[in-house]
């Protein structure tokens, strides 16, 4: 198995410039201590509760900072994008990183976005759909036409080309068993949520495998996200993490967010979401994802609104130099990405 952090949405009220040294910190405690990828996730206008760094120069900067990681968009919102430029920009961030660029994207739920940018949000999954067949032409072919509903190209090339051949990979979050299963049509990967209970995976794994074998591929693997606190106990770990995880999820159903409910009190939310407690404990709880649904490459939003972010770092470090280590004995090789 691989393993990354994500860095998600941050409170309002914390300094700016302290959040972007304690990214820097704790990317830096990941590639110390046995991580492979670096996630950031996207959206626009979160305030006045919440505030985001932005994917694409986090990333950038990340990969000066620690060389050879992999990096990714967990997700990135293209129907807000003209693939033109996030084809450019995305090619340009993986030859920056070495070729490790894992390119995850959705196609976006929330009304305020789509009202800012001006783009009917009915016309989210046809921009999505004809964004990656332009990207991915852009990232392969030479002179590309392209003529859409959205998008129109007459004899262009993207340059540079990425690094990864023929492209990098192209992940894609879904919501809805429905739209689990539209995945392979039109990306390589599902990206499993850490909002997904094991619930939803059990029901949701089955039609997207068949989907794939539809098109005729082989699964892989599940690249999935989790949420994760480590201390020496799980009661000790859940004290640390119970108020900011459910502010955090309540703001999802707030926001609206696609799939289940995210406004239960704390006890029903964790189930079957939650990774924590001592080190020994999280072995076994990874080791369970791994066994029951084929996960690979799994990665972990490790903060939480309030939370003592020495706490944070504990984790990253024993996650990595405690659990890390057995994980690999036990899942020798990994076919992702």
């Amino acid at each position: 198995m691989r393993f990354g952090i994500e860095f998600g949405s941050y409170p309002a009220d914390l300094d700016p410039t302290e959040v972007c040294a304690q990214v820097t910190e704790r990317a830096q405690v990941a590639y110390d201590n046995n991580f492979e990828g670096l996630f950031v996730a996207q959206h626009f206008l979160t305030g006045p509760e919440a505030a985001i760094l932005q994917s694409l120069p986090l990333l950038s900067y990340l990969a000066g900072r620690v060389p050879g990681m992999y990096v990714g968009t967990s997700i990135f919102l293209l129907p807000l994008h003209h693939p033109v430029m996030v084809a450019e920009y995305f090619s340009t961030l993986d030859n920056l990183s070495g070729g490790k660029l894992l390119f995850g994207v959705g196609q976006g739920y929330r009304d305020s976005e789509f009202n800012s940018f001006g783009i009917d949000k009915r016309e989210r999954r046809g921009r999505l759909v004809e964004g990656l067949q332009v990207i991915r032409k852009l990232w392969t072919e030479e002179a590309v036409t392209f003529h859409g509903d959205f998008f129109h190209l007459d004899k262009v090339t993207c340059l540079p080309k990425p690094r990864q051949r023929p492209c990098p990979p192209i992940l894609m979050g879904a919501d809805t068993v429905k739209t689990v299963a539209k995945v392979p049509a039109v990306a390589d990967h599902w990206i499993a949520s850490r909002r997904h209970s094991k619930t939803f995976l059990r029901e949701a794994l089955p039609p997207y495998k068949a989907a794939l074998d539809k098109q005729g591929r082989p699964f892989k693997g599940l690249f999935i996200f989790r949420d994760l606190c480590i201390a020496d106990s799980t009661r000790e770990a859940e004290e640390r993490i119970k108020a900011g995880y459910e502010r955090r999820y309540q703001r999802y159903q707030q926001w609206g967010q696609p799939g289940e409910r995210y406004d239960p009190a704390f006890d029903e939310l964790k189930r079957d979401r939650l990774i924590l407690g001592s080190p020994a404990e999280v072995v076994e709880q990874v080791m369970s994802y791994h066994e029951e649904f084929g996960t690979e490459f799994m990665w972990f939003m490790v903060d939480w609104p309030g939370m003592d972010p020495r706490f944070t770092l504990e984790t990253i470090q024993r996650f990595g130099a405690e659990v890390i280590p057995q994980i690999k004995r036990l899942t020798p090789s990994c076919p992702l990405p």
